[in-house]
């Protein structure tokens, strides 16, 4: 989307957020942060269907800019022929799950909202320098916000157990938010990192600092070695693409001196050389992989991940919040869509 949140000399306007072309967008940015607080959910054919507040908000704004935006981004292009063998496998799955299949359907439909939505941000951010700065600034705040309430969820509800009787899995002692997932909440963290390190960079304000040590500290503390890797690898984008080796560098330095200095209290579920969170990963990849050598061609649907596990791999509940998705997004896309819709959506990539 090229943002460049620097004080340039283009042109700077004053943002409307309430009109129509970037009220859904600041909705959703509000609605982010409260994570899985607000959870809505309704009965199809005895299913119990999830219903955020951020679905609705997305599908409004993807209706508007189907009826309003006549102009599409590089990326809506180039992803609207996965969006079609997407929509093929999911007709196709019918056969084989039939009316089981319509669960499937709303993953479908929120599939090509949110690629619409992204269609409608695109349009909000080309018109104006402001425009791109006032969406860097709300996804830092955002972040930030974000890992504020991971802190209360930390100090307040440190053990997560109560919730896994509504399929939340069980963390101790780890920020996981109003998410109620420490990886999760780590990416988000992630990203503003990398955002405040970058906006450091470009003007140097200490406020960013401030903003990154809290950050960097928050982002240990959800002792997720994912959200790790990740931060490192945009610490080296960084790293590459602005030449400033020593500054940079020290963050990546500080998260590991801190991960190292982490307590684990004989905790489990927080040693960073724990193995059993790798070895239920490897068991999600096997049941992804062996349905799509069920389903090779086109895949079990997008998205019928749920259906076919309690078909094929064995009995899960559609409550699960880890029934209908895959630990490896390259996985799922695989069994939903098949070998044909897994080389489409690389070539569109």
């Amino acid at each position: 989307m090229g943002i460049n949140p620097q004080n340039g000399s283009s042109k700077m306007k004053k943002i409307n957020i309430f009109s129509l072309e970037s009220i859904f967008l600041f909705l959703f940015l509000v609605a982010f942060p409260f994570g899985q607080i607000i959870r809505l959910s309704f009965d199809f054919a005895g299913t119990n269907v999830p219903l955020q507040p951020l679905d609705i908000v997305v599908g409004l704004g993807a209706i508007y800019s189907i009826f309003f935006q006549k102009s599409k981004s590089k990326i809506f292009e180039y992803l609207r022929f996965f969006l079609s063998i997407a929509a093929f496998s999911f007709a196709v799955s019918i056969v084989t799950f039939g009316n089981e299949a319509l669960y499937g359907a709303f993953y479908l439909i929120r599939l090509f909202s949110y690629l619409l939505f992204l269609n409608y941000v695109w349009n909000f951010v080309k018109k104006s320098e402001s425009g791109r700065r006032l969406l860097f600034d709300s996804l830092l705040a955002v972040s930030t916000i974000s890992a504020v309430f991971g802190w209360v969820q930390f100090v307040l509800i440190p053990d997560l157990k109560p919730f896994f009787v509504y399929d939340w899995d069980m963390h101790l002692f780890r920020l996981a938010g109003t998410f109620l997932d420490p990886t999760f909440l780590g990416i988000i963290i992630v990203f503003g990192l990398i955002l405040s390190i970058y906006r450091y960079t470009q003007d140097g304000n200490k406020k960013y600092l401030v903003i990154t040590a809290f950050l960097l500290i928050s982002l240990a503390f959800t002792y997720s070695r994912a959200s790790y890797l990740a931060f490192l690898a945009g610490v080296s984008a960084i790293v590459i693409l602005k030449k400033k080796y020593r500054k940079i560098l020290l963050w990546g330095v500080g998260l590991l001196i801190i991960a190292m200095l982490l307590p684990t209290a004989r905790n489990r579920s927080i040693e960073l050389t724990r193995t059993f969170s790798i070895s239920s990963r490897l068991n999600n990849y096997a049941e992804a992989y062996s349905l799509f050598k069920r389903f090779p061609i086109f895949g079990v649907g997008y998205n019928n991940m749920c259906v076919a596990r309690n078909k094929y791999v064995g009995v899960e509940s559609y409550a699960s919040h880890a029934c209908s998705g895959s630990d490896s997004s390259l996985l799922l896309i695989l069994a939903t869509t098949g070998i044909i819709g897994f080389m489409i959506f690389l070539g569109s990539v």
